[in-house]
């Protein structure tokens, strides 16, 4: 049974690991996520797959009185941060499925991503196919469009999201100076309020992302019910989904602490 549990194990980290590493060799993408991620899998390889070399590295740090403490303490410190991933996890995913329901017609904010020389990027494509999805099925809907220009972008992500958006009887404003997340939702606040617009709100992006949003719309004084319209993701944004979502265990209690 230790045996086929060791197997299972390692055949998941192998699997998250080349998931990992994907991202860097197809599209260049490399953050604390993708270090992140590999390290814990290298990690689980190396305590179920290589059980012999582990237990001879375990009874040198347990031949010393300090070492062995130092020992106890890193397995410590991983059982709590195992714990920490799972809770933050369950709430991440749990965060991503409250979307808006039936004729609530809430104030649609789309957050922006980096727009390329060519058009929007896979990230923005995303975020804009899922708000046009639910434009489509939802008449009269007010959005607001939110995303700077960047010195490596052609026109403002608000712009591109807007050029690339079919216009029916909805009313777009564009919020065109947000560089990041936090003024992303604060700029979008000003324009609801400014416009008397629905104080609930549907927020647009990844759905690794929406907890993170939720936070700062609430702690950026949103006051009324916060929705997720989740992007549709396509090959690339599969590929790269376990880096981003591991990265937001990192993004979020530096959020909490600002």
């Amino acid at each position: 049974m230790k045996l086929f549990f060791r197997i299972i194990i390692c055949i998941i980290a192998v699997i998250f690991l080349i998931w990992f590493t994907l991202p860097v060799g197809l599209f260049h993408v490399i953050n604390i996520g993708t270090l992140l991620g590999v390290f814990i899998c290298a990690c689980l390889l190396f305590r179920f797959g290589f059980t012999n070399a582990y237990k001879s590295l375990k009874e040198r740090f347990y031949s010393k009185k300090v070492s062995r403490i130092i020992f106890k303490l890193i397995l410590t410190g991983a059982a709590i941060f195992g714990i920490y991933a799972v809770v933050i996890s369950s709430l991440i995913s749990f965060n991503s499925l409250s979307s808006p329901p039936e004729s609530s017609d809430p104030t649609v904010i789309v957050l922006g991503a980096q727009v390329k020389p060519w058009g929007p990027s896979s990230v923005l494509w995303n975020r804009i196919n899922a708000a046009q999805k639910f434009l489509d099925e939802n008449e009269n809907v007010n959005a607001v469009l939110s995303g700077g220009k960047g010195a490596d972008e052609p026109v403002s992500e608000a712009q591109s999201i807007s050029d690339n958006l079919k216009k029916g009887d909805d009313v777009f404003y564009l919020e065109d100076k947000s560089t990041d997340t936090r003024e992303n939702i604060i700029f979008s606040k000003r324009i609801i309020e400014s416009n008397n617009l629905n104080k609930n709100i549907a927020i647009v992006t990844d759905s690794y992302h929406q907890f993170r949003a939720k936070i700062i719309a609430r702690k950026e004084g949103i006051k009324g019910d916060i929705y997720a319209i989740n992007a549709i993701e396509d090959r690339v944004g599969l590929i790269c989904y376990p880096v981003f979502f591991v990265r937001e265990w990192i993004a979020l209690p530096a959020e909490l602490i600002k």
